[in-house]
């Protein structure tokens, strides 16, 4: 039985980074107890995540969760690949003058975040794995710059989530299609690298192609290809920061048809080509 590991990578009085790893058959896999921090958290696998009596959510690659501190939680899994997942932790000062020009209300309130998660775009997936990269392996890391570059993820994470829910206000939803988006993520998760269509997808989830189409772009505002895309990438890049070089192999392995489309769709996502991405994310101390 794998143990779980929660790793402070690097700290400061006011930031903190950390890795979660925990296997699915751990006994503190569901409830490991409430969160210690004000954080925000990307995962590298899906898992369905639940605070207290709120409405359960899939957390994946394509999306950041947060807590406040003391945050009861429990945890679902998708996958036998469990919850693995980068966290970065900031002071309470620190967390509320960041919420207090967008939220005032919220930036006085014992719990600061209002949201549960929060839609992570390409870019601030690359800029997070940079810095989690950086601070965790480079023995020299300068703590200014590391702390600037927290605070300065954090500004996105929220701009992102208050981005979010301006959308939902708009009444741009459709009722009850969050969850079956969230229905599809979990099925496609495990399956992300096969090939797909939509009358096998809503044939799984018992519901129209057309339903499952229109409900899922409401509720996330990507297609389901895109949405899959989004995951490839991401689990692509994970795989570059390991050390892959064989790109041929890992365009096939990830489900594209050759190393031209993968190369093309990663530079479109991330906005930089994987070779770059590469050489960005491997860091030596």
């Amino acid at each position: 039985m794998s143990p779980a590991a929660d790793r402070v990578v690097f700290s400061t009085e006011c930031v903190t980074i950390g890795a979660f790893r925990c296997a699915p058959d751990h006994p503190s896999f569901r409830n490991s107890g409430p969160i210690r921090d004000d954080c925000f958290v990307f995962p590298r696998t899906t898992v369905v995540i639940q605070h207290g009596n709120a409405r359960p959510f899939v957390a994946d690659p394509t999306i950041v969760t947060l807590y406040n501190r003391q945050q009861q939680y429990e945890r679902r899994a998708v996958s036998a690949d469990g919850d693995r997942c980068d966290w970065f932790a900031v002071s309470p000062d620190l967390l509320r003058d960041a919420v207090l020009f967008r939220d005032p209300a919220a930036a006085d309130d014992e719990r600061p975040i209002r949201f549960t998660h929060a839609p992570a775009d390409a870019v601030t997936y690359l800029a997070q794995r940079r810095l989690f990269v950086e601070a965790s392996t480079s023995g020299d890391a300068e703590p200014l710059d590391v702390e600037e570059r927290v605070v300065a993820l954090l500004g996105r994470v929220l701009n992102l989530a208050y981005g979010r829910e301006r959308a939902r206000s708009s009444g741009q939803r459709l009722p009850h299609a969050s969850e079956l988006a969230d229905a599809a993520k979990r099925w496609v998760a495990p399956r992300v690298t096969q090939r797909l269509t939509l009358t096998r997808i809503a044939g799984a989830l018992g519901c129209s192609a057309f339903h499952l189409c229109r409900s899922f772009h409401r509720a996330t505002g990507l297609t389901l290809h895109a949405y899959r895309d989004e995951v490839r990438l991401r689990l692509g890049l994970e795989r570059l920061e390991d050390g892959e070089s064989d790109l041929s192999r890992l365009a096939l392995d990830l489900g594209y048809s050759s190393h031209s489309h993968f190369t093309a769709a990663f530079h479109r996502s991330f906005g930089t080509p994987p070779s770059r991405a590469r050489k960005l994310l491997i860091v030596r101390a």
